[in-house]
């Protein structure tokens, strides 16, 4: 293909894709929704003869490689390890449900594919395929959100884990099935898929900390992409499939320097461009025919797959008889965040096809009908999820979408998932309270918790100021970043001081009542220096009910007063 019509093609995509994305936005849906609806447009034009199918795989299967390096290196980082103990026991918690989840997801996707297949290698691989989630679909709405807290991190986390578990026993089923069978297989081929990608990564990872410390010289783009670049090249130069190389990446730099955070703020520089390609190209792809030519077996393969992983996230997060949510969680419906499904699952699909060519092509019709419901469905649910988790602010939902926050319970937050409130034109900050635009995920330290325990809080919060609570949950103080650091470093004192005791703030002095409006904390943020108040539910009684940040009530108020 000549360059100039390689780039006019890269051209014709971006511009469809910024157009679609503003034209989502305008519906109040996803950008990425806009992505995918433009890419099917490509595809309309390309039936019609005015594009080329082979110019678009062309393009396809570069772009697709880049976004997906760039998300799973973005969820490795997820996995940050504590201390010498190896992972703490928030982790071990967070891979038992996914074990469970996995488990769920496979029974009863497999289950129902037998009873349309009548056949045990296909019904297994499905079962395995349906485990996988897509990461940059995923990452791409939460990062368009803004979704910052306990769920997001769950969402994240999960959707890391849900891949490991896909490609690891994917990998086993086809050394069980076919290794054996095949006289020209080998029976270490498979295992080296795993092996292979994992050494790869590692070296991956520790040859990105060696360039960014030696020769980075503060920029932080260049050198990822280097070795995105190198190790997808050494990864197909050697056949051996990269999703779990980027994983171990990401943990690599995570756990071994202090890169991570400034790695990811500069791959903005070229992440979103391929981002929007890889959405529109992945729109292209989307084929309604195959979905009505098997419509009961895909039917039945995302009935199977939303059933397992909902149920298995909730019943691995919060039991089976768990109905009234703590205050440390209101038990949002997470399993529904991971449903979006695209190139991990096609790819792995295709993969069959170096074995049981027929195989592959059944596999594919069914996963390709599917990512049609998942693809265009999934990124709502991930929105509605974040939002329903109160991990999304009012201001960014003024600008993207008109869904509340989601309320306690099981029951009651999978309404809230599919619920709306409008915020808009006709509102005035007298009469908005806090308690609409908050974030009721709100997460404590106890009174009594030591230096072990505040630190370890403080590392995992998404707020620079840390409540205390009492026993009742009242709200005694606040602990201030500065004020940690100035402590944290004396040994001596870091022994003996509890919460309550490094809590310099009290809650009149960083905490608003949830009856507060608008106006009231716009004047609370003007005399207070922090960047994070505490929510209590009233002066009387101060139960810690949420959190609050200066820049929400600030975009809040900056978007009431444009609208009206």
């Amino acid at each position: 293909m000549p360059a100039l019509e390689g780039l006019l093609l890269i051209g014709i995509l971006l511009a469809s894709g910024v157009f679609g994305g503003w034209l989502a936005r305008l519906m109040r849906l996803p950008t990425l929704t806009g992505y995918l609806a433009a890419g099917i447009c490509m595809h309309i034009l390309a039936t019609k003869g005015f594009l080329q199918h082979d110019s678009l795989e062309e393009l396809r299967h570069p772009i697709n490689d880049l976004a997906m390096a760039l998300a799973l290196f973005i969820l490795g980082g997820q996995f940050k390890l504590k201390g010498r103990g190896g992972a703490p026991s928030g982790m071990r918690s967070l891979l038992r449900v996914s074990a469970l989840e996995s488990a769920i997801t496979f029974s009863i996707v497999f289950a129902l594919s037998m009873a349309v297949l009548s056949d045990l290698q296909g019904a297994v691989l499905l079962g395995i395929l349906a485990i996988a989630v897509a990461p940059a679909t995923t990452l791409e709405v939460l990062h368009e959100y803004q979704a910052k807290g306990t769920a997001t991190r769950k969402i994240k986390q999960l959707t890391a884990l849900s891949n490991v578990w896909a490609v690891f026993l994917f990998e086993l089923a086809l050394v069980l099935f076919f290794a054996f069978e095949a006289s020209d297989s080998s029976f270490t081929a498979p295992l080296w898929d795993v092996l292979g990608s994992l050494v790869y990564g590692l070296v991956a990872g520790h040859t990105l900390i060696l360039m960014q410390e030696r020769v980075g010289r503060e920029n932080y783009a260049v050198p990822l992409l280097a070795v995105i670049l190198l190790t997808i090249g050494v990864c197909e130069m050697t056949d051996v499939p990269h999703m779990l190389a980027f994983l171990a990446t990401g943990a690599v730099v995570v756990n071994r320097s202090q890169l991570f955070p400034r790695i990811t703020a500069a791959m903005d520089v070229y992440a979103q461009p391929a981002i929007v390609l890889f959405f529109v190209l992945s729109g292209s792809h989307l084929d309604f025919g195959t979905l009505g030519a098997n419509w009961l077996a895909v039917g039945l393969y995302v009935l199977g797959r939303t059933l397992g992983k909902s149920l298995g996230v909730h019943f691995g997060l919060y039991g089976i008889n768990a109905n009234k949510p703590t205050r440390e969680s209101e038990n949002p419906p997470i399993g529904l965040a991971l449903l979006c499904q695209a190139g991990a699952a096609i790819a792995l699909a295709s993969y069959v096809a170096s074995f049981n060519q027929e195989l592959s092509d059944k596999l594919l019709n069914i996963i390709l009908g599917a990512v049609v419901i998942f693809e265009l469905l999934g990124p709502l649910l991930v929105k509605k999820v974040a939002v329903a988790a109160g991990e999304v602010s009012l201001g960014n939902l003024m600008s993207h979408t008109s869904d509340r926050e989601g309320r306690r319970g099981w029951r009651t937050a999978l309404r809230a998932t599919f619920a709306s409130h409008r915020v808009g034109k006709g509102q005035n900050p007298a009469t908005v309270t806090v308690e609409r635009f908050m974030r009721p995920n709100a997460t404590a330290l106890r009174r009594n918790a030591n230096m072990d325990a505040i630190l370890r809080f403080a590392n995992s919060s998404p707020f620079n100021h840390f409540p205390v609570i009492d026993p009742q949950e009242h709200l005694v103080g606040v602990v201030t970043l500065a004020d940690l650091s100035q402590i944290a470093y004396n040994k001596r004192t870091a022994a003996l001081v509890t919460a309550e005791d490094i809590a310099t703030l009290s809650p009149e002095e960083a905490a608003l009542p949830a009856n507060a409006t608008l106006s009231e904390a716009l004047t609370f943020f003007k005399q207070f220096d922090g960047n994070t108040a505490a929510v209590i539910s009233s002066v009387k009684t101060p139960v810690l009910i949420g959190m609050v940040e200066r820049s929400e009530v600030l975009h809040l108020a900056q978007r009431l007063k444009n609208t009206q």
